[in-house]
């Protein structure tokens, strides 16, 4: 039974979103680390550890979350200090490197290996996706799974190469063409593009400046420590200059087939009109809190 949870990096944004989302359960004790200072102002069932020794060493399940490239070796360091038994959880965004040293712990420790799939500002158990990647044992993993995010949708990944190539679309490309967006907007005029904008380019706008929130390192890590994500890449550039160049020469019956082709592809696969209807759903939804906000 899990009493005793250890955060390894509990400083940081998954850390710390991870250190508030388990202190609101029952019969849990919580043990924060980080390398660097972050606030101390904790209920009574958290405590902060400033060695990760003494973090790890009694606990029976530690998260650690710290950036990608530092994955593999927090993984290392906290295994040789683990007890018997315990269950050691690694939640990066890739996993080549990390899960192979989930895949080298010795006997007595349990892997778990999982993505959550949202970011730090998520609130709803019930709206949270957290892809599985199976490292010894498939049907203990998915067990411990539901018990830490009760209510939450998990999806399992065969293996970390599948995870890691589906993520170098989902983020990696997803990440850079966002930021190509933001790269030209920002060399544009672009209070006046918001004034004027409409409801795509908010959506679009909304997308390429959220994701500039993030930690630059994140960022960095997703586009360059998959290797999966420059040949992505190098695809969606050869389709972009593909279709510039088919509009370049105003041949209409062409680009009509091309669109009329790519819409009946997506038809076959999407609700087109649930997905127009959801998109209006979030500018009002975007509006409200704009207005409200006025209100006040």
């Amino acid at each position: 039974m899990i009493k005793k949870i250890a955060v390894v990096g509990a400083g940081g944004r998954m850390g710390s979103w991870f250190s508030r989302y388990l202190s609101e359960r029952k019969g849990i004790t919580l043990t924060l680390y980080d390398i660097h200072p972050f606030p101390v102002k904790y209920p009574a069932n958290i405590a902060i550890s400033t060695d990760i020794v003494n973090c790890v060493n009694t606990a029976d399940l530690v998260i650690i979350c710290v950036p990608i490239s530092k994955m593999p070796h927090i993984i290392q360091e906290c295994a040789t200090k683990m007890k018997p038994g315990a269950i050691l959880v690694e939640i990066s965004s890739i996993k080549n490197r990390s899960y192979r040293e989930l895949k080298r712990l010795p006997e007595h420790l349990k892997p778990l290996c999982i993505h959550p799939m949202f970011g730090p500002a998520a609130r709803r158990v019930d709206l949270m996706k957290i892809l599985l990647i199976p490292v010894r044992n498939e049907m203990r993993e998915l067990r411990i799974t539901k018990d830490l995010f009760r209510g939450a949708i998990i999806s399992i990944v065969p293996d970390a190469e599948t995870h890691d190539r589906f993520m170098s679309i989902i983020l990696g490309l997803t990440y850079f063409t966002n930021l190509v967006f933001a790269t030209f907007v920002a060399k544009q005029d672009y209070e006046s593009l918001k004034k004027f904008a409409g409801t795509t380019f908010k959506i679009q706008s909304l997308l390429s400046t959220s994701i500039l929130q993030e930690e630059p390192d994140l960022i960095l890590a997703l586009l360059s420590q998959n290797p999966s994500v420059r040949n992505q890449v190098r695809k969606y550039l050869v389709e972009a200059k593909r279709l510039e160049r088919l509009f370049s020469v105003h041949n209409e019956s062409k680009m009509k087939f091309e669109l009329e082709k790519l819409k009946s592809l997506y038809q076959e696969r999407e609700n087109m009109e649930s997905s127009y209807s959801q998109m209006y759903r979030i500018i009002s939804y975007l509006n409200k809190g704009s207005s409200d906000r006025r209100t006040f």
